[in-house]
């Protein structure tokens, strides 16, 4: 649903062009969010995603408060935020005072509180939904180019990881909330998670080496996309939900025919990204 004051269509009545540059954003975010997901998998941090999900929500909410629903405004406050909570919970754990895990929860939850108590003073609860589950009315031209963008860091910094091992951590965080933040104005934050780590986890059942499964992911991220998309025109549904949905759908189906009949841990990450 669209942010309040902010006229524009229903998402099921979208014309072609708009849908066609939603499902544009959602490939972006295929190509991407997924192999990044399947980093933070080898990684053991699927839920770092989830964690920072809840993050951006306060520097998000700031915004809201200072600009109301202006779309650059609410996008910058959600980065800054979760760099800022990235940021935070990494030179705590270097600190050695917490572990990794301990760290981020301690910052992420805090931020997550931040953000509802301003939220729930001064927004209306339509704006608090749209910014958990975003709404297709939401994306336009700028937010586009900004998941382009993502992508393109994304795909660059996975690169830079195989060189980089030191700051694989703060870079690996960095980079699963610019995607965070590209995706959720149109797909939610909540929902932006889901199109991220269920093709990584799908991508399992179809490969075993790095690559392998960051192409899988893409793909199934992609027919996600598509089909969740077609799913919410038809019927009048949430485009993120619907996407998440179908993932969910593949990963059974990944499951079931996959040539991968069992994952095992996966190995160091020594010669991957």
């Amino acid at each position: 649903m669209p942010l309040k004051g902010a006229a524009v269509p229903d998402a099921a009545t979208l014309p072609i062009a708009p849908t066609l540059m939603l499902a544009l954003g959602a490939l972006a975010l295929a190509l991407g969010g997924a192999p990044l997901g399947v980093l933070l998998i080898d990684r053991r941090m699927s839920l770092v995603g989830d964690s920072l999900s809840h993050g951006i929500i306060p520097g998000a909410a700031v915004a809201y408060l200072l600009a109301g629903p202006n779309p650059w405004a609410l996008t910058l406050g959600a980065l800054i935020a979760g760099f800022a909570v990235t940021g935070l919970a990494t030179l705590i754990a270097r600190s050695g005072r917490l572990r990794d895990d301990a760290a981020f929860a301690a910052v992420y939850l805090p931020s997550l509180a931040l953000g509802v108590l301003i939220l729930g003073r001064q927004a209306n609860p339509e704006t608090f939904e749209t910014l958990l589950f975003g709404g297709a009315d939401n994306f336009d031209s700028s937010t586009l180019i900004l998941s382009i963008g993502a992508a393109v860091a994304t795909l660059a910094g996975l690169v830079v990881l195989r060189r980089d091992p030191v700051h694989r951590p703060m870079l690996v965080m960095m980079l699963t909330a610019l995607n965070l933040v590209a995706g959720f104005r149109a797909f939610g934050a909540l929902m932006t998670v889901g199109l991220m780590m269920i093709p990584a986890a799908a991508s399992g059942f179809w490969s075993t080496d790095f690559r392998g499964r960051a192409a899988a992911a893409v793909i199934v991220s992609a027919l996600s996309s598509a089909g969740g998309l077609t799913i919410a025109r038809k019927f009048d549904l949430e485009p993120g939900a619907t996407m998440t949905l179908t993932a969910a759908a593949l990963l059974l189906i990944s499951g079931l025919v996959g040539p991968v009949r069992r994952q095992n841990p996966p190995p160091p990450l020594d010669g991957t990204p």
